[in-house]
């Protein structure tokens, strides 16, 4: 096989991928295509692991699918693909709690905003002002793939205000320009999490993107989790005879010398194709898949400006009994301190102190929202898990095995878990497996830089993040959250992008 030629070769097997592969077959039948992965399993961060044991299965990534409402974007691309799905949509975007108190949004942008209105009515217009900008601004992000090919064509108008006015300003800035109360602040800031990003993180108007990707156009859950979406995905392309090879790493991707790819070089032997997408991080690949005499050198510089995102702590737990009759109702909460205003701050003070231990677990651990599914409220097949979420910085972990590690990650779980039972109490004496996956974790599975589960950072400079373009070895495609931005809506049509490209390169 390592002697036969293919069409394209993907380096990974991540989402994305999959996606772009699956495409790529539909609209040209009877391309021959390879992907490689080192995992034992397809789909990257879109994978599950099982506990035999305890009897349940944790996914690694899945909580919302964006766009999968009627005039959405990735819904229209499922259909395409004519994935056999059962999607689940919740009446609630999440449930808000804080000082004791619980606060559902609806799974609508209409009800939400009138429910935030009702909560914060000293702030009602500023709430108008904000949900005008979800409708206006993130909107036209929202088609930002289909303004490149012309399908959709935005207000001119409106792109310069919002160039002029938001461009360069980060989701921390509007919103406290817009509001005066931290508690408000903190809600419409939180689908940030999402996209690997906090709100001094984040661009304002890529933030906006997400929230109307999400409330203006629907969010589901997949019924068997992200692995089946995957596993759906590999069946598409194997069944036009494609090939996925698990287990086998990916040593180099290979030139002709006059700046052609001609295959990659891995621990099966060598592949060969005039395509190869990397679907990996790019500062990963141009460390590890080129050789030094590539002229690679202007890309390496402009990498330099292409910053991670948030890497994340995971905390997987196992219910004695189903949570919504120990109180977790919802299928998403997001839990936050009492000292909304504080968090920031905080983040800030340990970034000051070079992330020392102590300011980094108050700052991310204590005072940070947490991002928490209610798994077996979306599928009890995969038995009673909650899953809880709360992005991280990689820089105070101590090494993978070390005794301070093993202490940290410890702490993490006791600090997060018990976060969860003060909002919760009835969950508290229920648990009955814990387990924690660190930036480390993310590392050792996917090589993704710094642990970044979300790909690069969409903040206000957005330079490095053309570092692909005018790439010197011809034939060589960048995929991933990298490229494409995160979530998988912006995978999938990251991925459609590509595949109508295909008879162009």
């Amino acid at each position: 096989m390592s002697e036969q030629r293919w069409d394209a070769i993907f380096v990974g097997a991540g989402i994305t991928s999959l996606a772009c592969a699956a495409m790529l077959i539909k609209r040209n039948p009877g391309l021959r295509l390879l992907v490689v992965d080192k995992h034992v399993v397809p789909g990257g961060y879109a994978s599950t692991f099982s506990r035999p044991r305890q009897g349940v299965t944790f996914d690694c990534s899945l909580h919302k699918l964006s766009g999968v409402a009627e005039g959405g974007n990735l819904i229209r691309i499922l259909r395409e693909l004519e994935l056999d799905l059962d999607l689940v949509y919740p009446d609630d975007y999440f449930c808000a709690y804080h000082d004791n108190a619980a606060l559902p949004l609806a799974n609508n942008a209409e009800q939400a905003e009138q429910q935030l209105v009702t909560r914060f009515g000293h702030q009602s217009q500023a709430i108008a002002t904000f949900f005008e900008h979800v409708r206006t601004y993130g909107r036209n992000g929202y088609y930002q793939f289909q303004m490149l090919d012309g399908s959709f064509e935005p207000d001119m108008a409106q792109l310069r205000f919002a160039h002029r006015n938001f461009k360069h300003k980060t989701v921390y800035e509007v919103l406290h320009e817009l509001f005066d109360d931290p508690y408000l602040i903190e809600i419409l800031a939180a689908p940030g999490i999402y996209v690997g990003g906090y709100p001094e993180d984040l661009g304002y108007l890529y933030y906006l993107h997400v929230v109307y990707a999400t409330l203006n156009c629907g969010n589901a859950y997949i019924k068997g989790s992200s692995q089946r979406l995957s596993n759906l995905l590999v069946q598409r392309v194997e069944e036009a005879d494609g090939k996925i090879i698990l287990s086998t790493h990916v040593d180099g991707v290979l030139s002709d010398g006059n700046g052609n790819v001609t295959g990659v070089r891995t621990s099966r032997g060598f592949f060969n194709s005039a395509h190869v997408y990397i679907n990996v991080s790019p500062h990963y690949a141009l460390q590890n898949l080129f050789s030094l005499d590539t002229g690679l050198e202007a890309t390496r510089e402009k990498l330099k400006a292409l910053k991670p995102a948030r890497s994340t702590t995971t905390v997987y737990l196992v219910i004695d009994q189903p949570p919504a009759e120990l109180g977790l109702q919802h299928t998403e909460s997001m839990l936050f301190a009492d000292d909304s205003a504080a968090s920031a701050e905080l983040r800030q003070a340990a970034e000051r102190s070079g992330y020392d231990s102590e300011p980094s677990e108050q700052a991310f651990w204590k005072a940070s929202p947490i991002e928490v599914t209610n798994y077996h409220a979306l599928d009890a097949a995969g038995g009673n898990v909650v899953c809880l979420n709360v992005l991280d910085s990689i820089a105070h972990w101590p090494p993978r095995r070390s005794p301070e590690y093993r202490a940290k990650k410890q702490r993490a779980a006791e600090a997060l878990v018990e976060r969860l039972f003060i909002h919760v109490p009835g969950l508290r004496g229920h648990v009955i497996h814990t387990e924690v996956a660190t930036p480390h974790t993310y590392v050792r599975f996917t090589n993704n830089t710094d642990g970044s589960g979300y790909g690069a950072m969409i903040g206000t400079d957005l330079k490095g993040h053309g570092f692909h373009h005018g790439f010197p070895i011809q034939g060589v495609h960048f995929l991933s959250a990298w490229v494409a931005g995160p979530s998988y809506e912006a995978a999938f049509g990251y991925a459609e992008m590509k595949a109508k490209q295909w008879k162009q390169v």
